[in-house]
């Protein structure tokens, strides 16, 4: 019975010898009539009964707890803002305890009057990136002489979720290839806006291509022919697999994930993010990419697991790889040839780009056989690790 639970725990050590008084009392008084261990019984007795009152009631005081920011990012500042009221005349209690993550934090309260509010902040530690839960905020309300006590809940909890860091990126950074006015593809087509050159008309052609006033002067009719435009569809491979990373290498691909897509969001460009599949010949697992916080969110709890790495996560997104640009990131350890195979393992059509995390080294690009390869050793270099290596 939870009632009955709940009675039990309100009983301090200090309560229990109280009732271990009551009970040994009332057995010496019946049994050999001491009328000292009668007195005793009685005594403890009205002490235990006495603090009840001091436990009971909800109205004690009311609290809320808010946050400056329900979303930072890492080493951003966060604060915790706790606000009291004293609905009643009962006294409010003296302090406040605000569970944080796995540790307490006790709020001092001033002496309030009826209706009177005080507001009390807390710093929150945001070093790392997940998620911070606050709360609840409780006050333990016991008797003047430590009998009984409860701990009163007057809140409920709320969450911080801490980002990876991310940086801005030049315009264009989310997708090599441009879009309408994009980079043209080798074949020629009849449908589309970027306009190449003049051919002979051959039976089927649309007559709507034909181009009257060269053909007037040519003697022959001539129709248009323009260059495709791939679109700058982007994705994002991420290798979770804990073996290609070394120190904080994961922390700054989750950094650089999150700087790509979030580039490819404010281009208005079709973003795919996946992560390494379970096992070889497994489907790869998508990240939630719709918009910049959910995209955030996911990266904010994502954790190295077991699984495949960066080459074997790319051959297993080939299906997905519709966009003209890929960008499969890894860590520092990853050997020359597992990246030259990752970036093998694309569509042809597909520009792709791996990218190093490697925490400390300094920004390079390189070619390993076709590939591009970026290292970035911190996110403010990934604009230069990255700036030449998809145009070339």
């Amino acid at each position: 019975m939870r009632w009955l639970d709940a009675a039990l725990r309100a009983i301090t050590p200090w309560g229990w010898a109280l009732l271990a008084v009551v009970a040994l009392g009332v057995f010496l008084a019946r049994s050999l009539g001491w009328a000292e261990a009668l007195v005793s019984a009685v005594a403890a007795a009205t002490l235990l009964v006495g603090a009840i009152p001091w436990i009971v009631g909800e109205r004690w005081a009311r609290a809320r707890i808010g946050l400056s920011a329900e979303r930072v990012p890492v080493g951003a500042d966060a604060l915790a803002l706790v606000e009291v009221s004293r609905p009643t005349r009962a006294a409010t209690p003296r302090q406040i305890d605000l569970d944080i993550g796995d540790e307490e934090a006790v709020l001092e309260i001033p002496s309030l009057g009826v209706g009177g509010k005080v507001l009390r902040s807390v710093p929150l530690d945001t070093s790392r990136r997940g998620l911070r839960t606050i709360g609840p905020a409780t006050i333990m309300r016991t008797d003047p002489f430590g009998v009984l006590e409860r701990r009163h809940r007057l809140t409920e909890t709320r969450t911080l979720v801490v980002h990876p860091r991310v940086v801005r990126l030049p315009g264009g950074a989310g997708g090599i290839v441009r879009d309408l006015e994009g980079e043209a593809a080798a074949e020629r087509t009849a449908d589309d806006v970027s306009f190449h050159s003049l051919r002979e008309y051959a039976p089927g052609d649309d007559r709507r291509l034909v181009h009257w006033r060269s053909s007037a002067r040519h003697g022959s009719l001539l129709v248009r022919q323009f260059e495709p435009s791939r679109r700058a569809d982007t994705l994002i491979v991420l290798s979770t697999d804990p073996r290609e990373y070394d120190g904080d290498d994961f922390e700054l691909a989750l950094s650089i994930v999150g700087t790509l897509g979030l580039a490819a969001i404010a281009d208005r460009r079709s973003l795919r993010v996946v992560e390494s599949p379970r096992a070889e010949r497994s489907a790869v697992r998508p990240i939630d990419a719709v918009t910049r916080d959910r995209l955030l969110d996911a990266l904010a709890v994502l954790e190295p697991r077991g699984g495949v790495g960066i080459a074997a996560a790319a051959r297993a997104s080939r299906s997905t790889a519709r966009g003209s640009v890929a960008w499969l990131v890894t860590g520092s350890t990853v050997p020359p040839r597992e990246l030259r195979t990752a970036a093998n393992g694309m569509p042809e059509g597909v520009v792709s780009v791996v990218v190093r995390a490697a925490v400390g080294a300094v920004p390079t690009r390189a070619r390993l056989g076709d590939a591009d390869v970026a290292t970035v050793g911190a996110i403010e270099d990934l604009s230069r690790g990255i700036g030449d290596a998809g145009r070339a």
